[in-house]
């Protein structure tokens, strides 16, 4: 699901100083907004990718035939 937080009614295309602001804090929250969801994003996969090396090879470790000490 997206939303477009950009469009609204722009007649004339003349904006007060007011709206101009809201325009740019709302331009930079939303790329502030995604540059944090790609930084969750890399760290979860490396996350990901550590958890399953780990797993892995604690399988692969596993033997089923060795004596317990």
């Amino acid at each position: 699901m997206q939303f477009d937080h950009l469009n609204f009614n722009e007649d004339d295309g003349l904006m007060t100083i007011e709206d101009l602001r809201a325009l740019r804090l709302r331009k930079k929250k939303i790329e502030s907004d995604k540059k944090a969801r790609k930084y969750i994003l890399d760290i979860n996969q490396r996350y990901r990718k550590m958890s399953t090396r780990k797993s892995n090879n604690f399988l692969r470790n596993m033997n089923p035939f060795k004596k317990a000490a």
